[in-house]
């Protein structure tokens, strides 16, 4: 369906969004719809648009700044990548332009879909319903033609698919922060954890941990902060100079934050559940499913015991303290999925409070969002 003949010669803004999990970035979506733009033109469909960008840079290049990007002139409006569909209360870009529209700038938006507008109807129709209801403004998708105006049939059409597919994309949605928390539990996050009794990596034999504490702590530091004679340490344990120092750096950190006796004595439960249940074979047993499945369940723990920062985030994953379930996470039909909620928890912490986290409470490699 064509742009209707009544809303043909008026001005309109383009916006631009992608939500978080879809490929691509805006920038495609706008190559994407560049011709079918070029075309409406042409044809006086629509007024001409200045293609300038008002809100986030198009090349991800300039950090956002609402002070400064909100107030640029131009009629094409980028919300940018990752933001939802849903949270209204995020995108800025959004809000700047329904006001833009009641100050009579714009007589409608196009988009390349009419989900990059809302995914929530309810949300959508509590900060623009007069818009298309009673002062003639539009919303239309170039793609299938719909357009939301004053046309109850057409409204109704539209809550209807936004709504169902609302739903669609919340569950969707759920099912990816429960995986993704399964993930961040079962070490996809994590950071180095410790070789184990049974493990290849060791000759089988894992590695003593206190000894390696006691002996950094007797060493002591350098006057740069670093672990003084770490080539000897480290020769100790059939390591370099890098790993002592490395291990002993970590277990500093968390004994400043209070969790280091715990992780130790969480190193010393796993280790003699491989040895009691491997006997004089430990590496035999290491590879079967009770200790790949407690090994698999406990990484994001034994990488972070005090706690992750999600890089790029403001949220904070805590892991329970495995001793405390040591059998439900050896058995075969524990699932994440189903556990996640008791087993992983999310803080949201301010940017103070992540300007504090210790050096090992974060993770820069990490990827997703869980709130």
């Amino acid at each position: 369906m064509a742009l209707d003949k009544k809303y043909e010669g008026k001005k309109y803004a383009l916006y631009l969004r992608r939500s978080q999990g879809e490929t691509g970035d805006t920038k495609n979506q706008l190559d994407r719809i560049t011709k079918k733009i070029d075309k409406l033109e042409k044809s006086k469909k629509i007024k001409k648009m200045d293609r300038r960008i008002v809100g986030r840079d198009i090349d991800s290049k300039i950090k956002f700044k609402a002070d400064r990007d909100l107030i640029l002139e131009g009629d094409i409006f980028n919300e940018g990548n990752g933001q939802s569909g849903f949270k209204f209360e995020e995108r800025p870009v959004f809000v700047e332009l329904l006001r833009r529209m009641r100050d009579g700038q714009y007589d409608g938006i196009l988009v390349e879909s009419m989900n990059r507008v809302a995914r929530d109807f309810a949300g959508l129709s509590h900060l623009a319903l007069p818009l298309w209801r009673e002062e003639g403004k539009i919303i239309h998708d170039i793609t299938s033609g719909q357009t939301l105006d004053s046309n109850r049939t057409n409204e109704a059409i539209i809550n209807s698919q936004m709504t169902w597919g609302g739903i669609g994309k919340l569950e969707e949605i759920a099912k990816g922060k429960s995986a993704l928390k399964g993930k961040i539990a079962s070490g996809y996050l994590a950071g180095s954890t410790p070789e184990w009794i049974g493990a290849k990596s060791s000759q089988g034999k894992g590695q003593d941990y206190r000894r390696l504490f006691a002996l950094g702590e007797a060493a002591g530091l350098t006057d740069k902060g670093t672990l003084a004679d770490p080539t000897n340490i480290g020769r100790i344990f059939g390591k370099d100079n890098k790993w002592a120092s490395l291990w002993y750096g970590k277990m500093k950190n968390y004994e400043k934050l209070g969790v280091l006796d715990e992780w130790l004595d969480n190193i010393d439960m796993v280790n003699n559940f491989i040895v009691e249940g491997g006997g004089e074979y430990p590496r035999r047993f290491f590879n079967q499913k009770p200790v790949t499945n407690l090994l698999a369940r406990t990484r994001g723990y034994f990488g972070y015991p005090a706690g992750v920062n999600l890089a790029k985030t403001n949220e904070f994953v805590v892991f329970p303290n495995p001793a405390e379930m040591l059998m439900e996470l050896t058995e075969e039909d524990f699932n994440f999925n189903e556990n996640g909620e008791d087993y992983v928890k999310v803080m949201i912490l301010n940017p103070a409070q992540i300007a504090l986290l210790n050096v090992s409470q974060t993770q820069p490699r990490a990827r997703g969002k869980l709130s």
